[in-house]
């Protein structure tokens, strides 16, 4: 299916505009000094192009941390996969009306080809040009000379490199023509949004990958000897780490106090035999000393068939109040359902664990109202709460009744986060643990 999707950040568009500008300009005055035509006057040409290379040099700066700051550097990341489909696709396919072999999202915005090209921009191209471009400028400056021998190899370095980046515009431009009008891929450069096709299963799956990273539910995930291999940011701050380094590699050991250690070693032992822990109470260390409560859910994670290690959520109960508290010493029977609402109300994504809460296949319940899944007498409660979330809040242990397919009920706790796109709130997701046994446990 096709959907309208943001794709290019505000920054992402400020700097590709920009380079594209600087690159122009820069080549526009730097042949000039090869005296391949006359515009500004060979001084001037001079004078401008070393401007425009130190502005270059400012954008790539801000550049580089944006891309480690925002994780878009993994984008970059090259692939082989239908790496040759893809060059079969651009020499062929494409004049035939040939499916494109990969597919945009906001996960993945290159396919293999341009993931090796950009990589190749960024890593060997620019900095050749930058290097040779400095060592151009500066090679008999008076006040600091670099005194090289000679600056023809240089300068045919640098020219080459040129020659390289035109080549690549062109190309560039080119592509740009390919989709689905002349002007569809330019126009999703200029306001970040693009209609793409987007695979429901791998959607889905990223949408999970997103939740776990922004939840405020803690994810964590530890290999077969007990080491932690990741945690997210709800994590750490439960246990109160200021960053991933003072836990990950570490045994689970350091994240309890020396009376809980054996409790946890037993869930331990019993994950690693292929045992599903949905929600146990559990008593934390945080790295300051302090002592927390949170629900615990596990599961063994498997690579090729064998064991791995184990991997769960834990949502904190720390500050439930008294009527509550029972929770912690009552809690079990489902692993973490996972939602996700747009900004109506409607659902647009559920995972199996919800739908078993909830008795819904899932065709039944996605593009449905969250109504749905409420008693009227609790559906204000959900209400207030999406009011909030949607306005920018996040919820961390809601108790709230739903409503099953079947009509019976069943209570559980929840935890919701804003989700945004281009800085607006578009809908909210989150997780839920099951509690519907307190009343026997009670």
């Amino acid at each position: 299916m096709k959907k309208s999707t943001y794709i290019y950040r505000r920054f992402e568009r400020f700097w590709h505009w920009s380079q594209v500008l600087l690159i122009f300009f820069l080549a526009l005055t730097g042949f000039e000094i090869h005296s391949t035509y006359e515009l500004f006057g060979f001084e001037n040409a001079v004078n401008w192009h070393n401007i425009a290379a130190w502005a270059f040099l400012v954008l790539i700066t801000f550049t580089i941390f944006w891309h480690f700051d925002s994780g878009e550097w993994k984008q970059y990341i090259p692939t082989t996969k239908y790496i040759m489909a893809q060059i079969n696709y651009y020499i062929f396919g494409i004049f035939k009306g040939a499916p494109h072999p990969t597919h945009k999202t906001v996960y993945n915005k290159f396919n293999p080809l341009q993931r090796f090209t950009y990589l190749g921009l960024k890593l060997l191209v620019i900095p050749v040009q930058v290097v040779t471009g400095f060592l151009y400028m500066y090679y008999m400056y008076p006040e600091n000379p670099i005194h090289l021998g000679g600056i023809e190899i240089t300068a045919l370095i640098h020219t080459f490199g040129a020659f390289v980046l035109i080549a690549f515009v062109i190309f560039h431009v080119y592509l740009t023509t390919t989709g689905e009008t002349v002007f569809t891929s330019i126009k999703a450069m200029l306001t970040g949004w693009e209609v793409v096709d987007v695979d429901e299963e791998e959607e889905h799956v990223e949408h999970l990958k997103s939740a776990v990273k922004h939840s405020i539910a803690g994810y964590y995930r530890l290999d077969k000897n007990g080491n932690f291999l990741d945690v997210n940011e709800a994590w750490l701050k439960m246990y109160k780490c200021s960053d991933r380094e003072q836990i990950i590699g570490k045994h689970y050991s350091v994240a309890r106090r020396e009376e809980d250690v054996k409790a946890l070693d037993t869930i331990v032992t019993q994950v690693f035999e292929g045992k599903i822990i949905k929600a146990v109470p559990a008593i934390r260390k945080c790295r300051d000393g302090s002592v927390g409560k949170h629900i615990l859910s596990a599961n063994p994670t498997y690579a090729g068939g064998d064991l791995t290690g184990m991997e769960g959520f834990i949502i904190d109960i720390t500050d439930l109040d008294d009527e509550s508290e029972h929770l912690h010493y009552a809690v079990k029977n489902s692993q973490a359902g996972y939602y996700r609402l747009n900004n109506k109300g409607y659902y647009e994504d559920v995972n199996d664990a919800w739908l078993k809460l909830y008795g819904f296949e899932r065709d039944e319940i996605i593009g449905q109202h969250y109504s749905l899944s409420r008693t009227k007498e609790d559906l204000h409660k959900l209400d207030e709460m999406i009011a909030k979330v949607t306005s920018g809040k996040s919820i961390s242990n809601m108790i709230a009744t739903r409503k099953c397919k079947n009509g019976s009920t069943g209570k559980h706790i929840v935890s919701a986060n804003p989700v945004y796109e281009k800085d607006v709130v578009v809908g909210m997701e989150g997780f839920i643990l099951d509690i519907d046994s307190i009343k026997d446990e009670v």
